[in-house]
């Protein structure tokens, strides 16, 4: 299990992202959170810097789906404003909002074609390592503005992140070092 919480990728934000690289890799379906990964939990609509964003990688060629354990109103809010396909209350880690937002895309993709985004461990990459996908961490937008389901996640987090530094060291040198790092600095 402890594998599946070491993320492929790890970058600040989405805007650091190399999309092009991704898109020329094959990749061109994205399913991504939405709280303090596109957006904070303060945010009742969405940034231009995200419209922006959402522009910028769908001219690139790739899909957007919003995966989001959030609950419904606020999810599809969002999704209605961005024009996006959206999952509500997908129960990440479980397979079930992944599986859903698959049968949303506009065809059909295989794994190999697929990339998530996510700002958490616990949910967001143990549900994209166990549905076979790329894994994006990023790091959240405001960590102080997180509901207590997800500061209950980061303990665990927390803990695993330490069984992941003994166990597997390189690992996570390569791939969580940074965020770790960030992440201490966003709660200073």
């Amino acid at each position: 299990m402890i594998k599946k919480l070491i993320p492929d990728y790890y970058y600040k934000t989405i805007e650091d992202i190399p999309y092009n690289t991704l898109y020329a890799q094959g990749y061109r379906l994205i399913l991504t959170d939405l709280d303090n990964t596109l957006i904070s939990y303060l945010e009742k609509e969405p940034t231009e810097a995200l419209f922006e964003w959402k522009k910028k990688v769908e001219e690139m060629g790739f899909e957007i789906i919003l995966v989001s354990n959030s609950r419904k109103d606020r999810v599809e809010h969002f999704a209605n404003l961005l024009q996006l396909p959206f999952v509500k209350f997908a129960k990440k880690p479980l397979l079930f909002g992944m599986k859903k937002a698959i049968k949303l895309a506009s065809k059909p993709y295989e794994k190999n074609e697929i990339l998530e985004i996510g700002d958490q461990l616990m949910t967001d990459v143990f549900a994209s390592k166990r549905f076979g996908i790329l894994t994006i961490l990023v790091k959240a937008i405001d960590k102080k503005t997180e509901i207590l389901p997800t500061k209950i996640n980061r303990k665990f987090e927390a803990f695993f992140l330490k069984r992941i530094e003994r166990k597997y060291p390189r690992k996570y040198q390569q791939k969580l070092d940074q965020y770790v790092r960030d992440k201490d600095e966003q709660q200073m």
